[in-house]
């Protein structure tokens, strides 16, 4: 059953007369206030006023949007953002469950078992550890793809103007997406000289199923741009960050993260901050081979 479809019936089932681009409009703060606030207590009814429907009708629609309920979605995103914490960093496994979202070590243990079938300390240990479903990358990056010491840059907050998709990265989903946002930033005319394209993914296909991804495709914008049904409108935080290029398909990219937080991070001792990285997209792939695509890779850093 398509999203659309979903949703249009939800509006059918309610009487509502709100338009299908009310609702994505009103899912895009939910998603976005679960985000930033994983550490938090997250109270469903209280997610439900910030999206201005009563508790039943909201469960509903963001099962729909989702395609699983919400409170799965929390739980498995908080999971997952925990898993990558342990992969990458040497944090205290009682802080990263705090961080988490989780009030106790034992609370936090008791889901990342259920979700992974193993502890989170033996997922630490086991680097190879991964979930079923995913099939290992076949391609490989040489340094000739990727820059071994990246470069140090510390930034401003900026805007971007963003879609998302739920679904493998790459795949009519991801497309789809940037397809409506750039639409978007044609019809309003704020395709300046300056805007940047990126990308942000959520999620780590090692851990999370396909079809769970979450990835915004993002236009840094200058004015002031009002949300529009399925485009949003965020902050992206500033700070320092080490910026990597990648010479090559987007397929090496999934292997250049793998360098990055396998290698680079624990041989030098780097540190991640609490917000996603992003890519940054220097040519298009509409009028370059992808042999030729040039991508720089983002990586918030202390």
């Amino acid at each position: 059953m398509s999203l659309k479809y979903s949703i249009n019936h939800l509006t059918s089932m309610t009487g509502s007369e709100q338009t299908l681009k009310s609702y994505y409009e009103r899912i895009n703060v939910v998603m976005q206030y679960i985000h930033n606030h994983l550490d938090e207590k997250l109270d469903l009814d209280y997610l439900a006023s910030l999206s201005f429907y009563s508790p039943f009708h909201f469960h509903r629609i963001m099962r729909a949007y989702l395609g699983e309920s919400l409170g799965s979605h929390i739980q498995r995103t908080r999971v997952g953002f925990a898993a990558q914490f342990l992969r990458v960093t040497d944090m205290p496994i009682a802080e990263i469950a705090l961080k988490a979202g989780y009030d106790t070590p034992a609370s936090f243990n008791k889901a990342f078992r259920k979700r992974f079938g193993i502890s989170p300390r033996k997922f630490r240990e086991d680097k190879d550890y991964q979930l079923p479903f995913y099939e290992p990358i076949k391609h490989q990056i040489s340094m000739e793809n990727l820059t071994k010491q990246p470069e140090i840059r510390v930034i401003n907050d900026f805007k971007v103007i963003y879609v998302t998709a739920i679904g493998a990265y790459g795949d009519h989903n991801t497309e789809s997406a940037w397809k409506t946002v750039c639409d978007f930033a044609g019809q309003k005319n704020i395709f300046g000289p300056n805007a940047e394209f990126l990308g942000i993914s959520y999620d780590d296909p090692k851990i999370t199923e396909p079809e769970r991804c979450r990835y915004e495709a993002c236009i840094t914008i200058k004015s002031d741009v009002r949300p529009d049904g399925k485009v949003g409108v965020k902050t992206i935080s500033g700070g320092r960050y080490a910026v990597f290029k990648l010479v090559g398909p987007f397929t090496l990219l999934a292997p250049s993260y793998d360098y990055i937080f396998g290698h680079w991070m624990p041989e030098n001792g780097a540190e991640l901050r609490d917000e996603p990285g992003f890519e940054k997209y220097l040519k298009s792939p509409d009028s370059t081979p992808p042999d030729e695509l040039e991508t720089e890779i983002w990586v918030p850093i202390k």
